[in-house]
């Protein structure tokens, strides 16, 4: 794995640890962690693309061995989990004798959750009482759409590429347009600018690598200007800032996932060698191995000590429960990794998508 890319995985870690940290509800100093689901989509818009590109590149790329890795990498986790909160539902209904009144029976195993909001006016049918410690996993689902959409984009648009850059340009508005017209938010297309916004860093790191691209230099002295009007936007949300009321949260959303970009190009220019460090460090990258089962584990995690303590929120409750709620989710999520996903992962070599040297050794290790 190359520096640049343990520094994106080490990244992701920190999302992970911040989507950790925001569900224990700490107050306002962490209420903006919500937005590091946003960060994982711009990864995995990087990523996922960057494999892409560099299969067309050798003409040889295969849909479905991709899909096959896409499989093995986020599968086993996800029903491990989804079986996991399928078994407490169960246990509630010998418990009571009256099974719960949930949604997402049907459509999580499918990853569909919530798109039943497609039919209803607006994009937005309204709250809905999920299965139990699982409503988060709606961004696996946002991702797995986008493994099925993004390959056949890019295929359909492999002799002219330029147009397909154009076309997911064009989806970043599109989204603050969703969001403005208050769709239900945990749909792909209220956050697909963050996946967009990945996906062109992607074509812009090719163009660096010598790939057919309009001429391009992008200087940091330009990024630390987009950056801070990405920190204004984004700040929006909390503190207002002369953004009119309606279209704080859009904006908000989109400085975030323009900041988040931001940072990734830091790192892969290498623009901040001490942010590098930080990522690469060792606790950044442990985090970043475990990062798709701790985010997966937390909330079962958080519901089983919740319910026995009886508690609402875990910062309501003593410290030796809060260090065990993280302890715990580590602890699951590490356990998770050695006994299952490592296994399951070694699998991959047998179905290449035929990437070039510099990116099949570490381009996989930082996809969720």
């Amino acid at each position: 794995m190359s520096m640049r890319d343990r520094e994106l995985d080490g990244l992701r870690g920190f999302a992970a640890i911040g989507v950790v940290i925001f569900h224990a509800r700490y107050g306002a100093a962490f209420a903006w962690m919500w937005t590091l689901v946003d960060l994982f989509f711009v990864l995995s818009g990087f990523v996922i693309t960057r494999i892409i590109l560099d299969g067309l590149s050798t003409g040889g790329f295969s849909f479905r061995n991709f899909m096959i890795r896409r499989v093995l990498r986020i599968w086993p986790v996800y029903y491990s989990v989804l079986l996991l909160c399928l078994s407490y539902l169960f246990l509630k209904f010998l418990v009571s004798g009256a099974w719960p009144d949930v949604t997402g029976l049907k459509s999580a195993p499918l990853f569909l959750q919530f798109t039943h909001h497609y039919l209803a006016a607006g994009l937005n049918a309204g709250e809905e009482n999920f299965i139990p410690w699982f409503h988060h996993s709606w961004s696996i689902a946002v991702e797995e759409q986008f493994y099925l959409l993004m390959p056949l984009l890019l295929v359909l648009f492999r002799r002219q590429l330029n147009y397909a850059v154009y076309l997911i340009a064009a989806l970043v508005p599109l989204a603050v347009f969703f969001r403005y017209q208050e769709a239900y938010p945990w749909l792909l297309v209220s956050r697909m600018d963050a996946l967009a916004l990945g996906a062109l860093l992607a074509f812009y790191w090719r163009y660096l690598q010598g790939g057919d691209m309009p001429r391009l230099r992008i200087r940091p002295a330009y990024v630390a200007l987009l950056g801070a009007v990405a920190l204004y936007m984004a700040m929006s949300l909390y503190f207002g800032l002369w953004i009119p009321v309606a279209w704080r949260y859009p904006l908000s959303l989109l400085g975030f996932n323009l900041l988040y970009a931001c940072v990734i190009l830091c790192l892969l220019s290498q623009w901040l060698p001490w942010l590098g460090r930080i990522f690469r460090s060792r606790v950044m990258l442990f985090l970043g191995a475990i990062s798709y089962a701790l985010y997966m584990i937390h909330l079962p995690v958080r519901g089983v000590i919740l319910s026995l303590t009886d508690g609402d929120l875990i910062s309501n409750e003593p410290l030796y429960i809060q260090i065990g709620y993280f302890g715990l989710s580590i602890l699951a999520a590490w356990l998770s990794k050695v006994i299952l996903e490592d296994r399951v992962n070694r699998l991959k070599h047998k179905f290449p998508v035929k990437l070039s040297s510099e990116t099949a050794a570490g381009q996989e290790a930082v996809a969720r």
